[in-house]
């Protein structure tokens, strides 16, 4: 089917970062306000740390850093908010658990391993509830795995030598899988409850302001395309007088569910409201994003009309979806034109 569409935008390639899910990524109010606290924590803990006696000028100098690093993140997450990026928390992660490794594999300071074994599930749940399960699996498990096999085989420190070293080690895989496994179930529950159209499954107006925004300024980052198209269906009001309101909720979810399947892995489906859905496509020029809506519409067995508009640099989301449903009606009007 022709649909008009808004010709402003090139083609190019979609773009994706290893440290976001299949959407498009920006942190949360609520994993920024976590990141906050913990960093809030190794402040106090780092600052305090400094008062001790160190065996070298190396590790004093080590603990400065870490200290300073601490206090870094507070200060960028007061000043960026939910500029915040994220790789620094993934990286401030990566140094707690170097730090993990290192006290508990290769060092004999006791109060060091204790603090460090009661701090790694932590850590784990942290990642979980943070970053998409593969990145925090991949990363946490490898890392529990080396120190468990390197300080039982070659060192005492961990206190496997003892009577309860068996038991200390089960507790720590234990409390570890338990703390990825509860932060991957939360993350995933509060974003159901926040993000997502009880409906259709569809992510809802709030997760598209949030997406549809950072997917704006990534796209101005990286000088790429980005694309949205409004869906919206047709002869709704028809299906619920004639069928009823459970047919008209049952058709928006088939919609839905052919949306989501047919779309690129790095795209987003979302409810605007009522019959309408907003499709952002990240890395689609005018192009591409015709040529993916009209596939998908070909494939359907609902019937929708819809409209695409290709961002320009001035553009903020609320002008990029008007421009949408304006295309998205004129090709409705021209449509009932023919038939008649």
């Amino acid at each position: 089917m022709g649909n008009q569409v808004d010709r402003r935008g090139r083609s190019g390639t979609s773009w994706r970062s290893r440290l976001l899910p299949a959407r498009v990524r920006s942190i949360s109010n609520m994993e920024i306000a976590v990141t906050g606290m913990v960093a809030c924590f190794l402040t106090v803990f780092y600052g305090l740390n400094l008062f001790n006696t160190f065996a070298s000028d190396a590790l004093q100098l080590v603990a400065f850093g870490r200290f300073a690093g601490a206090v870094a993140v507070v200060a960028l997450i007061v000043v960026l908010r939910d500029a915040f990026p994220l790789w620094i928390a993934y990286a401030g992660a990566l140094v707690e658990l170097t730090a993990f490794v290192y006290f508990v594999g290769f060092t004999v300071n006791h109060e060091q391993i204790v603090f460090r074994l009661q701090e790694f599930p932590l850590i784990a749940l942290y990642l979980a509830w943070v970053f998409p399960p593969k990145i925090s699996r991949a990363t946490i498990y490898p890392v529990l795995v080396f120190t468990i096999w390197y300080s039982m085989l070659f060192s005492p420190a961990v206190g496997t030598e003892h009577q309860n070293g068996l038991l200390n080690v089960l507790s720590l895989v234990f409390f570890t899988v338990v703390g990825m496994f509860v932060g991957s179930y939360v993350k995933r529950k509060f974003t159901q409850q926040t993000e997502l159209d009880v409906l259709t499954g569809a992510h809802n107006r709030r997760a598209l302001g949030r997406y549809g925004d950072a997917a704006l300024v990534q796209a101005r980052k990286q000088n790429q395309p980005v694309s949205v198209a409004l869906v919206d269906m047709d002869g709704f009001k028809q299906i619920n007088d004639q069928l009823g309101h459970a047919a008209g909720d049952e058709a928006l979810r088939g919609l839905v569910r052919h949306l989501k399947k047919s779309v690129r892995k790095g795209d987003l489906v979302t409810r605007l409201g009522g019959d309408e859905f907003v499709l952002i496509l990240p890395g689609a020029g005018f192009d591409q994003a015709q040529q993916l809506m009209e596939r998908i519409h070909a494939s359907s067995e609902h019937r929708w009309s819809f409209g695409v508009a290709a961002a320009t640099p001035e553009d903020n989301l609320s002008m990029l979806i008007l421009r949408a449903d304006r295309a998205m009606y004129i090709s409705k009007r021209e449509r009932t034109g023919r038939r008649d």
